[in-house]
């Protein structure tokens, strides 16, 4: 027995070495943030201060060392979350993932995300290559001068990083394109409803923008059908869902205490650990300028924050820049019908090496729209025998993108004519970009390359359109000096959040899917009653989790169950408030869904799963106009205009019950006994005890330890949230059946500038600055960005002053 207990403890003091041992190993890979480090590359010694929370403020005596430091940097704290979007976007998945990952590869080898961006670097101007190639080196001499182990995720994937180049910097800006753009989505998920459900259901589903018109969509669902549209949505993914967006505004000095701007921004994005931003003081000592907000790691720039005389932030206008075309195929299939006759299909062989499996040959095809898409699926033979392909046209697949020298331009920018000149260069989606500087001065572009569509073209990008009818071809592009733009507006306010920018007055097409404009009516309702205003007040909008969408509902609400218990009560009484602990959002978002699963599952059968997300304005305008006679809605400026009544009111009749029809009031009656039982099942106690944030919580998931359950929880981070898809805190609401009411994106960076005292601008991630997660900045930034807190980047004093960690990076 002793013998047993002695060699029993000789093996658990083993395993506890070799455990602090594995630890020890893996803390190495944590950078060197202190000393000195001697490289080839710099012109001239770069210091490094990393501040609290580890942002590094970087002095260097002129742009080339800077670029060279944000590579070095980003290398050292986000080298993994390089690695991984560098193999996402160049189709190199499955050598890490092996089989797993071949769909991945498959879509993105189509696309031609490599190819486009070495065509786009060849077509950059000197100055804009030299800064790519600058910010590569010091990415490359942070690897070749490295010590101790990589981060824990190449050693649980037995990847080694490669050496980067200016190529990754531009196939990683694609990949961001790509999650800004989401017409192609879109377009398909209207055409899988054509192939079922008539073009007038199909319109009530997705109805025009507040109080604009648009013909019915064409009736092309026998095409579709032979196309394989049901395959190519399973392909792309779901649409993104309403509020995966963003907010900014800015207002003048006759609407603050100071007298100057104030400029809000944060970007609505999916949240990730680590994040995709990371925060950056760029201080070049020679000519005593600074640049400080958030750049991408992967790239140079600073992409959203302020220098020394201006600031800036961003919102996705959502144009739409994608279409799918359905191509005819001639022949055996190696051509396809144009305008002109039948054309032959560019093709290439594309060899994925896959981990541990034999290498896997892909032909993409390309037609004069772009990528055939439909290939990818593996489907091939089943296209081919129906006679149809999708093929794919995107402004982000063109030979030229000069995005990068814009970026670089726009934070040299001192006014808001270079402003406006910076953009000119952008060629990624839209953005609504705003602008304020310290002489006073406020304003707004929207710059892209805009397809112009043929005035005869009845689809209007709204459906994948007959490739070879001439009609439906782009017609080139909105010129940059006919696209949105403000300077100074009378009223001195000027707020987006992805809906519409435009009046009826202007003469271009931009896009039929604005988001709903709740956030941005609530944004300016809130900006105007609360004049003046400071730092605190906007803290306070960038926190307020009102959903104008459920106070447009609510009203129809107490027409329909009024006296239906205590629970349906306690719901009429509730001002909208998405709070955490509070009951009434859990009941409302179950109320919802259940009503509309009633309202529209009988018509839509199988499709039923794939269209779950929550159409607002159809349940409203179905209760809207099934309410009693003299029912109208309050003036409040929250209310939108209703869609088509005979619309709205066609889905109350539950097309499976022959012997009865069921009005929009039953529904919402049924609804509401269904949904207390959901509730009561799932929650269990009395319903005063439920609380929104026992469902709706945040995770940060993270690529691709989250898909290892094991070890998932050590790579993510999880809170309990408030707001939804229509606050202005904006937070996801998932409809999907395993994660039901979770969340998985929101603002992935706040910042608020003070155009009186720059130095006192507000910024904050929800993560932290590091992507490994021994390091004590992997998620410090965290609770601030949950509780809506922020930290500053002062830029008034040298790098060093207050620093807690400086590294000097000197030539070698």
């Amino acid at each position: 027995m002793r013998a047993f207990k002695f060699w029993s403890s000789v093996v658990i003091l083993f395993l506890i070495s070799v455990a602090l041992l594995g630890l020890g190993w893996m803390r190495s890979s944590l950078p060197k943030t202190s000393g000195t480090v001697t490289l080839e590359g710099p012109n001239a010694p770069i210091t490094i201060a990393r501040h609290a929370h580890g942002v590094p403020h970087i002095g260097a005596a002129n742009d080339h060392d800077l670029q060279f430091a944000v590579g070095y940097v980003h290398a050292q704290d986000r080298l993994w979350q390089m690695e991984m979007n560098r193999r996402i976007g160049n189709g190199r998945v499955a050598e890490v993932l092996g089989e797993a990952g071949l769909g991945f590869d498959r879509y993105f080898r189509t696309l031609g995300f490599r190819q486009k961006a070495e065509s786009a670097l060849a077509n950059l101007d000197g100055a804009t290559q030299a800064a790519l190639q600058a910010y590569a080196d010091g990415v490359n001499a942070y690897l070749k001068t490295r010590k101790g182990a990589l981060p824990p995720e190449f050693i649980l994937t037995g990847v080694t990083p490669e050496p980067w180049s200016p190529v990754d910097t531009l196939v990683w800006q694609k990949m961001m394109w790509l999650d800004l753009s989401g017409n192609m989505r879109s377009e398909l998920s209207r055409a899988k409803l054509l192939s079922k459900l008539t073009p007038a259901q199909v319109r009530s589903i997705y109805p025009p923008y507040p109080g604009d018109e648009e013909s019915l969509f064409p009736d092309l669902g026998a095409i579709y059908a032979r196309a394989g549209v049901d395959s190519a949505a399973a392909l792309v993914g779901p649409e993104k869902q309403e509020g995966y967006g963003s907010n900014n505004w800015v207002v003048d000095g006759s609407m603050t205490k100071s007298g100057k701007p104030l400029l809000a921004n944060d970007p609505h994005l999916g949240l990730t650990t680590p994040s995709i931003w990371y925060l950056a003081r760029l201080h070049n000592t020679t000519t005593g300028t600074n640049v400080i907000g958030v750049t991408f790691p992967g790239t140079p720039s600073v992409i959203l924050g302020r220098n020394d005389k201006i600031a800036w932030g961003f919102t996705n206008t959502a144009p739409d820049i994608q279409d799918l075309f359905v191509e005819k195929l001639v022949g055996d299939g190696s051509q396809y019908l144009t305008p002109d006759g039948p054309a032959d299909f560019i093709t290439r062989t594309e060899v994925i090496k896959v981990k541990g499996g034999e290498d896997v040959k892909l032909t993409v095809k390309e037609t004069r729209h772009g990528p055939v898409v439909s290939d990818v699926l593996g489907e091939r033979a089943n296209f081919l025998e129906e006679g149809y392909v999708l093929a794919l046209q995107w402004t982000a697949l063109g030979d030229t993108d000069t995005a990068p020298t814009g970026l670089l331009k726009l934070s040299e920018a001192q006014d808001f004519e270079a402003f406006k000149a910076a953009g000119q260069y952008y060629f990624g989606p839209e953005q609504n970009m705003i602008y304020a500087d310290t002489d006073g001065n406020i304003g707004y572009y929207a710059p892209a390359q805009v397809p112009v569509r043929h005035q005869d073209n009845e689809i209007m990008g709204r459906l994948p359109s007959p490739g070879w009818v001439a009609k439906y071809d782009w017609q080139g592009f909105i010129p940059y000096d006919e696209l949105p733009t403000h300077f100074n507006p009378e009223g001195g306010v000027i707020a987006t959040a992805n809906e519409k920018i435009v009046d009826g007055d202007y003469p271009h097409y931009i896009t039929r899917d604005w988001a709903l404009p709740y956030r941005g009516n609530r944004i300016r309702a809130e900006l105007e009653s609360g004049a003046p205003h400071d730092l605190e007040s906007f803290k306070a909008l960038h926190g307020d989790v009102v959903s104008d969408m459920a106070r447009d509902l609510l009203p129809v609400l107490r027409a329909h169950l009024r006296g239906e218990g205590d629970v349906a009560e306690a719901l009429l009484v509730w001002d909208g408030t998405m709070d955490a602990d509070r009951p009434e959002p859990l009941i409302f978002h179950e109320f919802m869904r259940t009503y509309q699963a009633r309202l529209m599952n009988d018509e839509l059968g199988s499709m039923a799963e794939d269209f779950s997300g929550i159409r607002s304005r159809l349940i409203r305008d179905s209760l809207l106009f099934s309410a009693p006679d003299g029912f109208e809605l309050p003036g409040a400026y929250y209310h939108l205009a209703p869609i088509e009544r005979d619309a709205a009111l066609a889905w109350c009749d539950d097309v499976v019950t022959d012997d009865k029809v069921e009005t929009c009031g039953d529904l919402a009656k049924a609804a509401l006994r269904d949904t207390v039982h959901n509730l009561s099942v799932r929650r269990h106690d009395g319903w005063q005890t439920w609380k929104w944030g026992d469902e709706h919580v945040l995770t940060q998931s993270h690529r691709p330890m989250s898909q290892v359950p094991v070890i998932s929880s050590f790579f993510e981070i999880e809170t309990p949230i408030s707001g939804s898809r229509n606050t202005i805190n904006v937070a996801g609401v998932s409809e999907g059946k395993k994660t039901l009411n979770q969340s998985s994106f929101g603002p992935s960076y706040r910042g608020i500038f003070d155009l009186s005292n720059l130095d006192a601008s507000l910024y904050v991630l929800p993560t932290g600055q590091s992507g490994n997660p021994f390091s004590g900045k992997f998620d410090d930034l965290f609770p601030r960005w949950r509780d809506v807190d922020y930290i500053t980047i002062p830029a008034g004093k040298d790098v060093t002053d207050g620093a807690e960690d400086i590294l000097i990076l000197h030539p070698h």
